[in-house]
């Protein structure tokens, strides 16, 4: 035997095995449908459709910021946290032939 038949042998048997949902079926699920998609949203569920999006976006950004300032950190050469480097030393910035002092 080879492929071809057993693939239609196995096709022609799984035939009866297959569900084919009757007329009622059909209308009672799409009616359920119907009624879901048209219902209002209530006040909680529009804010959680809402708000969940905005945490968990919010909450990457947290844990990137975390991850960013403990790499920061540990990466330093001179040893200094990062906040004593943001107090003493301070970073000049040149723009058009202009320098700008930031953190003095």
């Amino acid at each position: 035997m080879n492929e071809d038949q057993f693939f239609d042998r196995l096709r022609e048997e799984a035939r009866s095995l297959q569900f084919e949902p009757d007329a009622f079926m059909t209308t009672r699920i799409a009616a359920r449908v119907r009624e879901r998609v048209n219902t209002m949203p209530t006040v909680s569920l529009f804010l959680a459709r809402w708000l969940r999006p905005i945490a968990a976006s919010l909450s990457a950004l947290a844990l990137a910021a975390c991850v960013s300032v403990a790499w920061a950190e540990q990466r330093s050469t001179n040893g200094a946290s990062l906040d004593s480097l943001s107090a003493s030393n301070g970073m000049e910035i040149s723009v058009d032939g202009d320098t700008y002092s930031v953190g003095y």
